[in-house]
């Protein structure tokens, strides 16, 4: 067994490669090599191709190539063939011709929620693949008890880019509208995001964090009103766990489906994804949501999103492979 242990990393797919890999219980070798597992070289790498057809090639990511080996992949979403700003012919050729391909002769792939699932499924458009949700988890640090952080007006978090469908504008209008609210958006994409609040006129509300560690952003949901995941589509939505394991309420939009279900009918849906009044409306209600207390998810719930589920369930498809 070889697995392509390149994706290891803080965020995303690199987080879940991180957790899964660490968790697998059969004996691998890595793949090997310094190249980044998205690039296009990677297609014909010849680590990959001098593999032999009795070997099992586990990717945690979407990547695949030509190679006599049996490659099993997690796909955890199809936003790169979904959404206008995402998409380009390459991708389209990589996916369609590399990618499906890979899985077709497989007979199995991994996704992250039910959600993606779905979509996989009429993507793939055979029933011969057998699609397994593994789920997401996430780390020790996000959990109910630990430091929290003070605030002296009620505070949303947002965690995430400013890519165009995570459609973070209308949280910067929303507080536009609720003069004794703040926001704390956590992201790489700076610039970005202090751009839009000076737009939205509420730069002196909103605090823009960057680099944190899981125990200073656990800290932060803690202390939290509550957490804002305004996305248009998530593959999974690992903020929105992160938020309800530390006890703070999330508001989503009612079309984001994968959020929904990690949701498990509590917070807030927004039915409108860009209207800036509803989302404070959704504010108002988060406020009083977290005045009750931190949020309690059953134990069935923390089973499900927990890393050793989540490698229980991926080294049994691998092993049956």
């Amino acid at each position: 067994m070889i697995v392509d242990d390149r994706w290891r990393g803080e965020h995303g797919i690199g987080r879940f490669a991180t957790e899964v890999v660490a968790r697998l219980a059969m004996p691998w070798r890595a793949l090997g090599g310094n190249g980044s597992p998205t690039s296009i070289l990677d297609v014909i790498s010849l680590r990959r191709t001098k593999l032999s057809s009795t070997t099992v090639l586990y990717s945690p990511g979407f990547n695949a190539g030509f190679t006599r080996a049996r490659q099993i992949l997690t796909i955890h979403d199809l936003i790169h063939l979904q959404i206008a700003s995402e998409k380009s012919f390459a991708k389209a050729l990589y996916y369609n011709a590399v990618v499906k391909r890979a899985i077709k002769q497989a007979g199995v792939v991994m996704t992250v929620s039910a959600t993606s699932a779905r979509a996989i499924a009429v993507w793939l458009g055979t029933a011969s693949v057998e699609i397994v949700v593994v789920g997401c988890g996430r780390s020790r640090a996000f959990a109910i008890d630990g430091p929290t952080a003070s605030f002296d007006l009620p505070t949303f978090l947002y965690v995430g880019n400013l890519k165009p469908h995570k459609n973070v504008g209308v949280l910067f209008k929303a507080v536009a509208m609720r003069p004794n609210f703040d926001l704390i958006v956590v992201t790489s994409d700076v610039e970005q995001a202090e751009a839009a609040a000076a737009a939205a006129g509420v730069s002196e509300r909103v605090s823009i964090r960057t680099g944190l560690s899981d125990d200073e952003l656990a800290s932060l949901y803690r202390g939290a009103a509550g957490a804002l995941q305004p996305s248009i589509l998530e593959g999974f939505g690992l903020p929105a766990l992160e938020a309800m394991a530390c006890g703070t309420p999330v508001a989503s939009w009612s079309g984001c489906e994968s959020v929904q279900e990690i949701r498990s009918g509590t917070g807030v849906t927004v039915e409108s994804a860009t209207s800036a009044d509803e989302w404070a409306r959704s504010m108002d209600t988060l406020v009083e949501q977290s005045a009750a207390g931190p949020l309690i998810m059953p134990v069935a719930w923390n089973e499900l999103y927990s890393w050793d589920g989540v490698g229980d369930r991926v080294s049994a498809v691998i092993g049956r492979a």
